[in-house]
Order: C-alpha cells, then structure tokens, then sequence
C-alpha cells in the first residue's frame, strides 16, 4: 500500500509550494485556538470513518469475499483518491465544494486501508491501531509543548519520503524478510516525523483559513505510520 505514501507526497508538495500564499502574518490566540478545534474535529471524522469502514471489512465475511474477489475494487480507490486529493489542492477553500470532496477523500482512503487490513490477521490489525494511536497522541503532546522549530525538518523528511517511495517499488523485485522489515521500520520512523512536523506547521505557520491542508496532512500521516506500523508487525511475528 506504498500508494497511500506516494498521496501524501503529492498532497504535501502541492500543499507547501502554496502554503505562503495563504498564510497570515500573526493569528490571534482565539483564531488559533478556533482553527486548532476545527482541524482535529475534522480529522476525527476521517480516523473514525476509517476506523468503522475497515471494521466492517474485517469483520462481515460477505464484504471480505468480495473484496478479494474484486481486485478493481482497489484500482478505483486509488485512482478515485489521487483524483480528489488534485481536486482538493484547487478547491480547497471553497465552500461546500470543499468538504464534499473531503468527504469523497476520505471514504476512498478508507476503502483503501479497509481492503488493506483484511489481508492481515485481526490481532496485528488492532496491535497497528493502538500503537498509532499511542505515537500519534504522544507525539502531538510532545510538539504542543516544546518550543523548538520543527519546520527545519521538512527537507530531510521530504528526501526521506521519496526514498521509502522507491525503495517500496524496489520491494516488488527484490523479496526479502529484511528489506520488508527495514521499509516498515523506516517509514514509521519517517511518519513519525511528518507528525512532529506537520503539527508544529499547524500550531505556527498555515493560516486558519487552511482546515483542509492541515487535516489532510494528519490524516495521511496517521494511515501511513498505521500501514508501515501493521507490516512492520506482521514482518516481526513471521520471524
């Protein structure tokens, strides 16, 4: 599932070539705290849709069947995602445009991650989601309350995103236990920081006009620390 990363370095390039456009010199402390509240109600929406469509996946045998018999299913998801996630860098601050194809976005993605869990065992599914769950919440306290600037992050991480993004192609030639484990442990570790990042660019440096870019860089860094996060722990129970 290296497509969802490949979306979030669409996402995120497009994203930053046009973050100065729309970015205020110095928010209030209210307009902040408003912008703050709309960003993670919106990104709850999205983690529990997701949450609920890959329940349902894992869960009711008739839907399972049918996605392993259905490989397009998968096809239109990603496709269908990488067309809205476009439409969103153009519409994005255009209401109710917007949260329409936020909505459409979100539901494909999680088809995507839904189809994606029902090839793993139930277990190492809710192990990947706690575990998220843990880093992202532990991450999040962690940037609200240091000072630093992680915006000087960003170019490592970009770097680092387009060499998980090869070296997940190189992965379909080359089949190895420890290439397996090395991308799912380095991704983490990448998502991790886009985390880090990607709150610290939502606490001091996008506008509040920018709900959408926000909530869509933490989602997509939530699915992507979860997938790499649900190899690297089937990888490790194989061995």
């Amino acid at each position: 599932m290296d497509f969802i990363g490949f979306m979030d370095r669409v996402w995120k390039v497009t994203a930053r070539t046009r973050q100065r456009e729309y970015q205020l010199k110095k928010p209030s402390g209210e307009m902040r705290s408003g912008f703050l509240r709309k960003v993670y109600s919106i990104l709850f929406v999205q983690v529990v849709l997701t949450a609920v469509t890959s329940a349902v996946f894992m869960y009711f045998e008739s839907v399972r069947n049918f996605v392993h018999e259905s490989p397009a299913l998968l096809l239109i998801s990603a496709f269908g995602s990488l067309g809205t996630i476009i439409a969103l860098t153009i519409y994005r601050h255009q209401y109710p445009v917007n949260l329409y194809l936020l909505l459409g976005f979100t539901l494909l993605e999680a088809v995507t991650v839904g189809i994606t869990v029902t090839f793993y065992e139930v277990s190492v599914v809710i192990q990947a989601f706690v575990l998220t769950a843990a880093v992202f919440f532990g991450l999040t306290v962690f940037t609200f309350q240091s000072k630093r600037d992680f915006s000087k992050l960003g170019a490592g991480l970009f770097t680092g995103l387009l060499v998980l993004i090869l070296a997940g192609f190189l992965r379909f030639f080359l089949h190895s236990e420890a290439l397996e484990l090395a991308i799912s442990a380095g991704g983490a570790l990448l998502f991790c920081g886009f985390i880090i990042f990607d709150t610290h660019l939502l606490m001091h440096k996008l506008s509040p006009e920018e709900h959408i870019l926000a909530s869509i860089n933490l989602y997509l860094d939530i699915l992507n620390l979860f997938l790499h996060l649900l190899r690297l722990l089937e990888a490790v129970n194989r061995k």
